[in-house]
């Protein structure tokens, strides 16, 4: 007896793009603090005037955000941390940095340092770091039966 009943595979389909190797992740917040540590050096006098009020402070957040963010975004990718511990993670580590930043622009002619652009850099760090693991939440896995 022959049956009529229809069997459905189930196909899956592989896409072709390449998975960064673990190492590979840390290179692009390597790369951008490098590129910050060239920004720095280059004597204040080079920047251009802005008339807007806290527009040094925004610059450091929105530089900082990304920092924080390619740290967060390479600690998720590479650690099995906790959201919480990538967040401290990437907030210390990018306020450590922007504290050294700031060491190196008391070197630097027309350029200072000054602790509320640590606290912008933080700020920054912060948000950034949270847009990116909310962005990248792991979400349980569910199957169909």
């Amino acid at each position: 007896m022959e049956s009529n009943n229809l069997h459905v595979r189930q196909v899956t389909f592989y896409s072709k793009t390449r998975r960064l190797s673990p190492q590979k992740w840390w290179w692009w917040p390597i790369s951008w603090a490098i590129l910050l540590f060239i920004a720095s050096s280059i004597p204040g006098t080079a920047y251009p005037e802005v008339s807007l009020q806290y527009a040094d402070k925004l610059v450091h957040m929105a530089i900082y955000g990304a920092l924080g963010g390619l740290l967060a975004l390479a600690a998720r990718m590479t650690r099995a941390w906790r959201s919480g511990v990538v967040w401290l993670f990437a907030v210390g580590v990018a306020t450590v940095y922007g504290g050294t930043d700031e060491f190196h622009q008391l070197f630097v002619p027309n350029r200072s340092a000054d602790l509320r652009d640590l606290l912008a850099d933080m700020i920054g760090a912060g948000i950034g770091a949270a847009v990116v693991l909310l962005l990248t939440r792991r979400r349980p896995s569910t199957q169909r039966v």
